[in-house]
């Protein structure tokens, strides 16, 4: 009797054990990329709420198999045209614009119709937009999931 519920206890301290470890292991997938500015990219998304980065470019960001923004990687010419072409198209409306984790971006709307962030990665020669066609508040919500750095 004694045997079974030592064996009994230190079942139930593992599996305690391994919940407590699940509990604090984060859910995200990464991928990165050698861009053709001659910089390394690295995306990584937070996969929870069933949200997942395909590799393939134009890079996808998808809830529940469906698709919300598809980006890809630009210049920091490119960056400027945009930042210039988003100020001075009337059918372009500035939503937003800052900083998020020490790249510059912007975000904005193009007829109503297409949600964009447009993003200068820091230190970097290298920029991505990320298009979502669905609504302003999904572009957010995958732009607070998606972090983008360089890798030295």
């Amino acid at each position: 009797m004694r045997k079974k519920f030592k064996v009994l206890f230190i079942c139930m301290f593992v599996l305690l054990g391994m919940v407590g470890c699940s509990a604090k292991v984060g859910k995200s997938m990464s991928f990165t990329y050698s861009v053709d500015t001659g910089d390394k990219v690295k995306l990584t998304l937070d996969t929870s709420d069933n949200y997942k980065l395909t590799s393939e470019l134009p890079f996808s960001i998808l809830k529940d198999e469906e698709t919300l923004s598809q980006g890809k990687f630009i210049t920091e010419e490119s960056y400027s045209q945009l930042v210039d072409t988003v100020k001075s198209d009337e059918k372009a409306t500035l939503i937003d614009s800052g900083n998020k984790e020490g790249n510059e971006y912007i975000f904005w709307s193009y007829n109503e119709s297409e949600y964009n962030y447009a993003v200068l990665i820091s230190d970097s020669e290298t920029g991505v937009i990320i298009g979502n066609p669905v609504s302003e508040e999904s572009a957010k919500e995958c732009f607070e999931k998606i972090d983008i750095s360089k890798v030295e």
